[in-house]
């Protein structure tokens, strides 16, 4: 068996310690792109962490108690009015953000679709380039990274390396995506949650939309 070195604690002056401590601080912050990749619930919290400059370009609502902020949309169910323009670019991680993407629809049997995500104003292959530690792959008209699955509602999420584009979830399990397209001439970075979305699995990927969070 591997056995893990310890390695000594050193010794710091009170000052080196704290510019150490912001350096690292530093480096853990993510972009606002970035935060996004993983397609996990913290992605809210990062907007909210972030809302000073984000704020700046478009209006967010927030719930300060989960500590999470969000970009209403005038429709979700609409694909002409789920989208919400920033006033100008948001510079971020050399791509230029334009706006946000918040779309459901409920395809009966095939399960429910959630996106959300930003719009960029950038062609897909600058997306790639600017987010490589992403690991695009192609799958029919998209580039999607990281698919995950759930096999049932009481299964932990697990990687889904067979993930194909436009074939829907095998009824009763639930995927999530990261997926770059290009749709009604916009480039959109965005995270999917597909398939069987029972209301504990929507409170748990989208607190925005959980009881409790407001919109």
């Amino acid at each position: 068996m591997q056995r893990t070195r310890t390695l000594p604690r050193l010794s710091t002056s009170p000052l080196l310690a704290l510019l150490l401590g912001l350096s690292a601080g530093a480096a853990q912050a993510a972009s606002l792109s970035e935060s996004l990749l993983d397609c996990q619930p913290v992605f809210f919290k990062a907007l909210y962490q972030q809302r000073g400059e984000l704020g700046q370009v478009v209006k967010l609502a927030e719930n300060q108690r989960q500590g999470i902020a969000w970009v209403p949309v005038a429709d979700r169910l609409n694909n002409y009015s789920a989208s919400q323009a920033f006033s100008r670019p948001l510079t971020d991680h050399g791509l230029r953000l334009t706006g946000y993407y918040d779309r459901q629809f409920d395809l009966g049997e095939q399960g429910s679709f959630h996106f959300w995500g930003f719009e960029v104003d950038a062609s897909r292959a600058a997306v790639m380039a600017a987010l490589p530690q992403a690991g695009w792959q192609e799958a029919g008209e998209y580039f999607i990274s990281r698919p995950q699955i759930k096999l049932n509602a009481t299964a932990p999420w697990q990687d889904n390396p067979a993930a194909a584009s436009g074939i829907a979830p095998a009824p009763g399990s639930a995927e999530k995506i990261l997926m770059l397209s290009e749709e009604d001439g916009k480039t959109r970075l965005l995270c999917s949650l597909q398939g069987t979305i029972d209301q504990a699995l929507l409170d748990q990927e989208r607190p925005d939309l959980a009881l409790g969070a407001g919109r």
